[in-house]
């Protein structure tokens, strides 16, 4: 999964930094003058796309250069830009005996410096954005090791690859040559005590370094185990482990075996998250005045906090502050106690139809699903998504079955199918099994299919 992942993202790269020396070609003609006919344009842009995207291909230039190192980076760039424009070059000499040619040699040179330059900075700044915001704490995921002394190269190439977005959340081993090696890092003794840790911590990646036969952690337990929360079990393959101590993190050129049980489609994962900020940010902008006046409202309404802070359960047991607009009274959490008889939800969940602790701007709140909105903010700070199950309370996960922990393993939205095809009319053991159906069959058209859905719910005011 993490090969394919990063030769994804590889491609990916390489298709952006084809676009951007597009950019830099038609900015260089048009600040130098070059005044190309139009067919001749084409024939530049789709011989440049050919060129420089097999050069940047063939030279791992897409890679973030995390894995080599900037000199090497650079020499990369030489080499393909330099090639790029000595095929131009030449091109200007031969066609110029037989016609006038509508580009001089000077751009060429021109050109070819910019789209350096931009390549270069590009790359550069990429990486330097990528090792900020993963320092900071972002977009990272917990990784548990289980591991013996000949994979203290492994481990030790997690702890100092920062900008790879993962952490060493616990190491599981009873080697206590290990064990004095990393007395900084959490290490987990047992079996059992394995497994209990999985579940009750934000674990996302589990690498299994230990030979299949080793009779500590039994290997077919844990597969099942992890299959049924849904968290990433990678076995690395032994001689890729016992290679001794790596120069440089290579986490990318190792051998794996992925058994997992949420979609490995990468780049569409991405696509997902970056249309997740773009439309938070967007329906906030254009909702900021309505928003406006829903908050003066619920503030005139009682004088209380306009906004309700509940602490939620989100990705892989990740927990945070899940914003909406207030709807009940302010002493709502208090009066529970006394209408907990009167629940008709089923499973771990409190609901009623008429609450008596919901205020009356609550109530059209709820209703029209705008008590919601807020959550945008969520979404901005990669704590949700706009689509995704819904953030359960600690106290209810506590309650799941152990299959029901599994729809953890995808980030909660603010809509999901059950809101927009279940909503109040459903069990809570079809509800989980909605959630589950959603994250087996993910793509971006179903992302799309309920976020529609969910604006017509939205229109009908059928919420409670």
């Amino acid at each position: 999964m993490i090969k394919k992942r990063e030769i994804e993202l590889a491609l990916f790269m390489v298709m952006v930094q084809v676009v951007l020396t597009l950019l830099v070609f038609l900015t260089t003609s048009v600040i130098l003058n070059e005044n190309h006919r139009f067919h001749n344009t084409i024939a530049l842009m789709a011989q440049i796309t050919i060129v420089w995207g097999f050069f940047l291909y063939y030279l791992n230039l897409g890679f973030i250069f995390r894995t080599s190192d900037l000199l090497s980076m650079i020499r990369g760039y030489l080499v393909t830009v330099f090639f790029g424009c000595l095929l131009m070059f030449i091109e200007v000499l031969i066609i110029s005996m037989f016609r006038s040619i509508y580009y001089s040699i000077e751009y060429i040179f021109i050109f070819g410096i910019i789209n350096l330059i931009s390549l270069i900075t590009f790359k550069i700044s990429l990486y330097s954005l990528m090792l900020f915001i993963r320092r900071k704490g972002y977009n990272k995921r917990n990784v548990l090791i289980l591991a013996n002394s000949e994979s203290a190269s492994f481990i030790e190439s997690f702890i100092s690859a920062k900008d790879w977005g993962y952490e060493v959340h616990s190491i599981v081993s009873a080697d206590i040559q290990l064990k004095q090696h990393f007395k900084d890092t959490k290490i987990i003794n047992t079996n059992d005590e394995l497994f209990y840790y999985i579940k009750s911590n934000p674990v996302d990646d589990i690498f299994y370094c230990l030979p299949i036969t080793d009779t500590l952690f039994n290997i077919e337990n844990l597969k099942n185990e992890v299959n049924t929360i849904g968290v990433s079990l990678h076995i690395l393959q032994q001689p890729d482990i016992q290679k001794g101590f790596f120069k440089k993190p290579s986490l990318s050129n190792l051998n794996y075996i992925t058994h997992t049980t949420v979609t490995d489609n990468y780049l569409s994962l991405k696509i997902k998250d970056s249309l997740d900020i773009i439309l938070s940010v967007v329906a906030l902008l254009l909702t900021s005045p309505f928003m406006l006046l829903l908050a003066i409202l619920i503030k005139q309404s009682d004088g209380g906090s306009v906004f309700f802070f509940q602490e939620r359960v989100g990705l892989n047991g990740r927990l945070f502050k899940c914003i909406k607009f207030r709807t009940m009274v302010m002493n709502a959490e208090d009066l529970l106690d006394q209408i907990k008889e009167k629940n008709e939800a089923d499973g771990p969940v409190f609901k009623i139809g008429n609450d008596p602790r919901i205020t009356k701007i609550g109530r059209f709140l709820r209703k029209t699903s705008l008590d919601e909105f807020p959550q945008f903010i969520n979404v901005i700070r990669s704590e949700m998504s706009i689509v995704g199950p819904r953030p359960p309370l600690l106290k209810e996960v506590q309650q799941y079955e152990q299959s029901q922990l599994r729809r953890l393993s995808m980030k909660p939205g603010i809509t999901c199918k059950w809101q927009v095809w279940g909503r109040h009319q459903v069990s809570f053991k079809e509800w989980m099994q909605m959630d589950l159906d959603y994250i087996d069959n993910w793509s971006l058209w179903l992302d799309f299919k309920i976020m529609i859905s969910t604006i017509a719910v939205v229109l009908k005011a059928k919420g409670h």
